[in-house]
């Protein structure tokens, strides 16, 4: 468990890390370099899920190291998929970051939701929906533990 207290905020409690797969934790179908350090830190105090449309059919290759839980969603429904599936953890316990249009629901559902502008770009949706913006998805990643960096954006 990962808790986060941010003033002005109830004190937030993480279980789980819901993750995008393509434009947030890989470029082109590869694990953007620094995201495997910080998965394997964090799966000391998070359960990591993985979802993705897996575009370039390479997802659970990609990943079958890291100590993660992966799910291939349907194309042609994943936004509805992801967002069941972060009810279905448990919503308030559930961080989760991502970058397009399929991950709105997930990240204005979840707890904490955090939007990547990354080498793939952002959706404006994705972005009005995440409670906060990082640069790329090492910093979001590195932001859980060290929470100061969360403090210093969200405090009200």
């Amino acid at each position: 468990m990962l808790k986060v207290a941010i003033p002005g905020f109830e004190p937030m409690q993480f279980e789980h890390l819901v993750l995008d797969f393509n434009g947030t934790i890989a470029f082109d179908g590869s694990i953007i370099d620094g995201v495997e350090p910080a998965l394997s830190m964090l799966s000391q105090l998070l359960t990591i899920h993985i979802l993705s449309a897996d575009t370039n059919q390479n997802v659970t290759q990609e990943v079958a190291h890291l100590p993660v839980t992966t799910r291939v969603v349907n194309s042609a429904y994943q936004q509805q998929e992801k967002l069941e599936y972060v009810e279905a953890l448990g919503s308030e316990n559930v961080c989760a970051i991502g970058n397009g249009n399929v991950d709105i629901d997930m990240l204005q559902r979840a707890e904490l939701g955090i939007a990547i502008l990354g080498p793939e770009g952002l959706t404006p949706k994705a972005l009005a929906a995440a409670d906060v913006l990082m640069p790329n998805i090492v910093y979001a990643l590195e932001s859980l533990v060290n929470s100061s960096r969360l403090k210093a954006t969200l405090r009200t």
